[in-house]
């Protein structure tokens, strides 16, 4: 508002997203019905992306120089080489096209993990919301702050990345989903590592089903060229954050009338019974 003015589409829609959030507060009550709150926490993932991808408009207006260069050198002065360009050269198609199945499952570990929490545990699925929610903003600032289209748009490789029918397939669909901006930091691991420890504290079968998947996640970031190794280290950094809100909100949740219970708690039996 203040670079473009009130009047400007990009001042406006911020606003309204302010004052739906807001609405949707306001409208679910102090103490929402069950449904209600289902309503009023799932809002969040359409604003969120909502202002993802109006997100390079508003750089633009704010005249942020991009980081790439930045992040180049910062991954020099830490690790004493690009290691995007160092491994290039080294990419059995079999193994890229694994590691792209790795990277795709972000997004469902993104919808099947709080969606979980969602149906069977609504208490934990505030919790879950609290500290992904965080993340998210952080990284979103992030994006505002440095913002960077990763090594694949940056540096200047030999060679296209090798892979098989799976890569050459989702490899497309993956670059136009970007908004161009999106590398600093890595949510893809912010994320995923986030929703890996939440699970790890009350949902451990589910962590380990998803461990292994998760793990090779982290390395595509950097394989497939879609991030620098500085942003691994700053997603895991937000994903501590997050859960660290997510451990104090507990202790919030526990104060309310809606119990907090365990995903791995036994059933009770009924009375009465053998």
């Amino acid at each position: 508002m203040a670079r473009v003015g009130l009047i400007n589409p990009l001042s406006l829609a911020f606003l309204g997203y302010l004052f739906v959030s807001a609405a949707v507060i306001l409208w679910s009550g102090p103490e929402p019905a069950p449904w209600r709150w289902r309503v009023r926490l799932l809002f969040y993932p359409a604003l969120m992306g909502l202002s993802f991808y109006l997100m390079p408009s508003v750089i633009a207006a704010l005249g942020v120089p991009r980081a790439d260069a930045l992040l180049v050198k910062w991954d020099g002065a830490w690790l004493g080489q690009n290691f995007n360009l160092a491994i290039q050269g080294w990419e059995p198609p079999l193994f890229t096209d694994a590691l792209m199945l790795a990277y795709v499952f972000f997004f469902f570990y993104l919808i099947a993990g709080p969606a979980y929490y969602c149906i069977h545990d609504l208490p934990r699925f505030r919790q879950c919301f609290a500290g992904l929610f965080v993340v998210y903003a952080l990284g979103f600032i992030g994006y505002t702050f440095w913002p960077a289209g990763g090594p694949h748009r940056f540096l200047v490789f030999a060679q296209p990345l090798a892979g098989g029918w799976i890569t050459r397939v989702a490899k497309p669909v993956l670059d136009a989903a970007s908004n161009g901006v999106d590398a600093f930091p890595s949510i893809h691991v912010a994320v995923s590592m986030y929703l890996l420890a939440f699970d790890h504290r009350h949902y451990r079968r589910r962590f380990w089903c998803v461990l292994v998947p998760c793990v090779a996640l982290w390395i595509s970031t950097v394989y497939l060229r879609y991030h620098y190794c500085v942003d691994v280290v700053a997603g895991a950094g937000l994903a501590a954050v997050g859960f660290s809100v997510a451990a104090w909100y507990e202790g919030l949740s526990l104060k309310t009338r809606i119990p907090v219970k365990s995903m791995d708690a036994a059933p009770v039996a009924p009375a009465g019974s053998n």
